[in-house]
């Protein structure tokens, strides 16, 4: 009874043992045939990348060789590059684009502290056309160089009123203002303090409004180059740089 209960289960079970150990020796038998595959796929592809890296170092040593010859090139005209160098530098410095240090003056011009009620008040302020009268004087008197509160003054700085401030370049600077210019400092002192118009705020408006006007010579000191942008919207080059 118990032979025909067990049975037929039995025949099941040996037949999926069977099939678990073809599967399995099918498996096997697939890896075995692939393994050779992928061990000669990876022997290619070792092979490819020896063959770039050899054209990668002659490739190298092409570029080190034509390195080497610019280098002795740049060598022979280390001369003409040193003074295309200098030339350009001496027009940067003529532009206001770079700090120089120097000889000079230096100016504080500054409100006076206190205002008499019944006058203008205004008076006792200075203004845009006192800065610009006493830097006139300055150019006039050969200053090569010129900053006010570290604004470099170049061609097309303007100098105006802007509220209770003055407006140098596109920076609102109040008082007080030091100028500093480089050149002879004694010429450009004695055309500041002799100018018509720039010599009132060192003499008349000093005395009767309180306003602060100094001027010392200097022996070195340092002058800001222009940080604003320098590009024309309306002039242009003439065609081939014609004068």
């Amino acid at each position: 009874m118990n032979d025909r209960i067990y049975r037929p289960a039995l025949v099941v079970v040996v037949v999926v043992l069977g099939f678990l150990v073809a599967v399995s020796f099918n498996t096997t038998s697939r890896l075995v045939t692939a393994r050779p595959q992928r061990v000669s796929d990876l022997v290619s592809v070792v092979r490819d990348m020896e063959s770039q890296r050899a054209e990668l170092q002659d490739r190298y040593s092409e570029l080190r060789e034509k390195m080497d010859t610019l280098e002795r090139n740049a060598a022979e005209d280390s001369g003409v590059r040193s003074s295309f160098t200098q030339e350009l530098e001496r027009v940067r410095q003529s532009a206001g684009l770079s700090a120089v240090v120097g000889p000079g003056v230096k100016i504080v011009l500054a409100d006076a502290h206190e205002v008499d009620p019944d006058n203008d008040p205004n008076d006792y302020l200075i203004h845009d056309s006192d800065l610009t009268a006493v830097v006139n004087a300055l150019f006039a008197g050969g200053a090569e160089a010129i900053d006010v509160n570290g604004e470099r003054l170049v061609s097309t700085t303007p100098i105006r009123c802007a509220g209770t401030t003055i407006l140098v370049n596109s920076a609102r600077l109040g008082s007080p203002y030091t100028i500093s210019a480089i050149g002879d400092s004694g010429a450009l002192e004695s055309f500041a303090l002799s100018d018509p118009v720039a010599s009132l705020v060192f003499g008349p408006y000093k005395t009767q409004y309180g306003l602060e006007a100094s001027i010392s010579r200097v022996d070195e000191l340092r002058v800001a180059a222009y940080r604003g942008s320098m590009r024309p919207r309306f002039a242009s080059a003439t065609p081939g740089g014609e004068s």
